[in-house]
């Protein structure tokens, strides 16, 4: 918990203490540059007696050092380093979420043993996107940093509660031109559980060391559970010879296809896994994409809001999820496998945020994690009742040393009998040697006196309690048509378990709230009443002797036409361009390429022979929505779908790297069946200049990123209104890339792309897409303040 510590810091002003960890304290900090300007940032301060320490304070310098010249969206911000009176700090950016580990060990504690795999894969696809920027940064000179995290787990990755992850804590980080105390290649450093091989042995460690604890981390959320576990010896030894449960031998609804990508992350051998950041993130991307093609990040940070949603109404931040996604997050919960339960009780990604961002040394980074008390707690998020806007209920978490009412939530298994002990040849029962006789007579006598608390235990579990908040406060409540003595907020203990309570509340002025909430035994639900404002009267009608005369209504003027769309724009005059759906795309049907028809009820694979994939591309069409995306050599699942089209971007359209006369062997596989359908495919497809927008004009020394958001009007489907969000991007370097908004994409060494919209109808496409590019090359350490 937070504790107040108002007082000045050089240009800060301290306002909470978040947390302490063994060498470093995080505070919640607020800057004003400017009078009427303020800014809140993390101030991570160094303890007074470790600023003597040499090879400590090189460890944070060099994290300064490295964490000061990144600058990307999946990373938190460093702003400024220093020391004020001998304290050493960082200030960085504040991230309003949670570290993942806590969000992990929260959904556990509300039943959801694992994320489903769409959380899981989006979080750690994130991940990689800010692992890939920082592996690849270059110096003043051009030269690659070669940063390496090496401390890659859910502890320094920050959650926000609008679904945004963020990377943390590069404090044992490698780079070719960090300082050699602290940060030496063959150093033993991080967090045990998600060593790499090399890491594990001391070896020289690159981007696939980081890759390798990615994948960990997707295990981790797939499965619950570590896969490595037990002390440190035991671990290391299990890392070093790859061996561990695969993920679905943990938890068997981990799709097929995903496993194969996380075993592929967590190859023993650097050579076997992805070679890339961007490589491993390219797989996720693909498998999201068609397996998930509606996933979205509010999505995430609905998971985050409803799991810690009594932290935020406690801080006077009440928030509303939607009725779909709560209903749906009831399937989420299940108890946690035996094999799970186990895992929790010798391996712990436990350390909370003061630890996320702790500079620790080697030996007590790599020491077993401290336990933390876990909360307890049930979740009531069944919503049920009228359309008037519907009440999260929230389950309070209650420490398990107070004295609190207690949740029965499953009969708990019968008693195994004892085998009885083996009589001797004379008949008579042996008792073991060295019985404990005292010690059974405690047991019996305890035993006794469980039985009488027992009545106690079952009184209380039968029992509930209904708190009642409101916006706004002060509200009248009744419950089953009893007014309550006083307003919101009220709390209502001692009620009967195992029903449903009508719950009006009503305040003058506004539009009275009303539902049905169920209680279950030995809850305590908290339910959130938001009122409606009450419209103003109707104003009287005043009868006249003659009529008004009627007006005639103002003439409807069209809006102006918006200007044409350019099919060509030119870096950096133009960073912010649109594409026009009814110009700007590709009809599929019209353009030659191969189509297989699909049976909806049926799951598909589908996959290209050995070879390059460069420019292949597919185009799946669902009820929920077409879907384009890249092709590859690992197998893609389709489901739902009723058409399917492939094809190969041409040469002229990516300006070169495609070579169009070798055809590919392409296969698609029902599911049930031994053999798959495989055709050579040649040929290609042909994007004309006046079907595209090309961006000419950049450097291929620079680093871009390219968004996508809703034009004016948006486009959109003419005949169905769905919106159309996702584009194709085409580039000498990736081959064809899709951007959809929340997701940029990244683009470097070219001097043009082009991005375009594929279908399979033409002339049913209308509105615009707004498409924002931004130059994210970081600068360089000589322009640097």
């Amino acid at each position: 918990m937070s504790q107040s510590s108002d007082h000045q810091f050089g240009k800060y002003e301290l306002l909470d203490r978040i947390a302490a960890g063994g060498m470093a304290e995080i505070f919640k900090a607020r800057f004003a540059p400017a009078p009427g300007v303020t800014k809140q940032v993390v101030i991570k301060k160094i303890l007074p007696h470790y600023a003597a320490n040499k090879g400590f304070i090189a460890m944070f310098t060099n994290e300064a050092r490295i964490a000061m010249g990144l600058s990307h969206g999946n990373i938190a911000q460093v702003f400024d380093f220093g020391a004020i009176d001998g304290d050493y700090y960082l200030a960085m950016e504040l991230v309003d979420g949670q570290p993942l580990s806590k969000v992990l060990r929260r959904a556990k504690a509300m039943g959801i043993a694992a994320l489903p795999p769409e959380f899981a894969v989006f979080s750690s696809l994130e991940m990689l996107k800010g692992l890939q920027y920082a592996h690849t940064r270059l110096d003043e000179a051009g030269r690659p940093l070669q940063i390496v995290h090496r401390d890659i787990s859910p502890q320094n990755v920050l959650v926000s509660y609008e679904g945004q992850i963020k990377l943390v804590d590069f404090g044992i980080a490698r780079a070719r031109n960090a300082g050699p105390e602290n940060t030496a290649s063959n150093a033993v450093q991080g967090k045990y559980a998600y060593f790499a091989p090399e890491q594990a042995r001391g070896k020289e460690v690159d981007a696939r060391t980081d890759v390798f604890a990615t994948g960990i981390v997707l295990y981790e959320l797939l499965t619950g559970q570590l896969p490595f576990q037990g002390k440190m010896v035991d671990a290391i030894s299990r890392i070093v010879r790859g061996l561990f449960p695969r993920p679905r031998e943990v938890n068997p609804t981990v799709p097929s296809e995903l496993e194969a990508i996380v075993l592929k992350a967590m190859a023993i051998e650097k050579g076997e896994r992805y070679q890339s950041a961007e490589a491993f993130g390219l797989a996720l991307t693909t498998f999201l994409s068609t397996t998930y093609p509606t996933f979205t990040p509010t999505q995430l940070g609905y998971l985050v809001q409803m799991l810690f949603e009594e932290d935020l109404v406690r801080e006077g931040r009440p928030i509303k999820l939607p009725r779909d996604f709560v209903e749906k997050a009831q399937a989420w919960k299940h108890p946690a496998s035996t094999a799970a339960s186990k895992a929790d009780s010798t391996v712990s990604s436990e350390p909370d945020f003061a630890e996320a961002f702790s500079a620790e040394n080697p030996t007590e980074h790599v020491a077993l994690p401290r336990r933390a008390a876990g909360d307890v707690r049930e979740t009531a998020a069944a919503r049920v009742g009228s359309t008037a806007p519907l009440p999260v209920h929230v389950p309070v978490s209650m420490p398990a040393i107070e004295a609190v009412p207690y949740v029965v939530t499953e009969p708990l298994p019968a008693a195994a009998p004892r085998p009885r002990p083996s009589a001797s040849t004379s008949g008579k029962k042996k008792r073991p040697r060295g019985f404990p006789v005292v010690r059974a007579l405690l047991l019996v006598a305890a035993a006794s006196a469980v039985g009488f608390g027992g009545i106690f235990v079952a009184a209380r579990a039968s029992k509930g309690t209904l708190e009642i908040v409101s916006v706004p406060p002060g509200a009248e409540v009744r419950v089953d048509g009893v007014l309550a003595h006083r307003g919101t907020p009220l709390v209502l203990e001692d009620l009967d378990g195992a029903r449903t309570y009508r719950v009006e509340v009503s305040s003058s002025g506004f539009r009275p709230w009303v539902n049905q909430v169920p209680l279950k035994r030995g809850q305590h639900l908290v339910v959130r009443a938001t009122l409606d404002v009450e419209p103003p009267p109707a104003p009287p009608v005043v009868a006249t002797l003659e009529p008004e005369p009627q007006k005639a209504p103002p003439a409807r003027v069209a809006p102006p036409p918006a200007p044409p769309v350019p099919n060509e724009v030119s870096w950096p005059r133009a960073p912010v361009f649109e594409l026009d759906a009814a110009k700007h795309h590709v009809d599929l049907s019209r353009a030659g390429v191969r189509a297989f028809s699909l049976d909806p009820a049926q799951t598909y694979r589908m996959w290209l022979s050995k070879g390059p994939t460069f420019g292949w591309g597919f185009y799946v069409v669902n009820p929920a929505g077409a879907q384009p995306g890249p092709l590859s050599l690992t197998p893609l699942q389709i489901k739902g779908a009723s058409r399917l089209f492939v094809y190969r971007l041409t040469a002229g359209s990516l300006g070169g790297g495609v070579d169009e006369r070798r055809p590919r062997a392409f296969s698609v596989q029902a599911a049930g069946k031994k053999k798959p359908t495989t055709e050579n495919l040649s040929g290609g497809l042909e994007v004309p200049a006046s079907a595209r927008v090309t961006v000419k004009g950049l450097s291929p020394a620079s680093v871009y990123e390219l968004s996508l958001s809703p034009g004016t009007p948006p486009a959109k489907k003419r005949d169905t209104g769905a919106a159309l969000t996702t584009a194709a991007v085409g580039t000498p370097m990736d081959g064809l890339l899709v951007v959809t908004p929340g997701s940029p994409v990244r683009l470097t060494r070219i001097s043009q792309f082009f991005v375009t919209l594929i279908d399979d109808e033409a002339d049913v496409q209308e509105g615009r897409l707004k498409l924002t590019l931004r130059d994210v090359t970081p600068p360089s350490p000589k322009h640097r303040r």
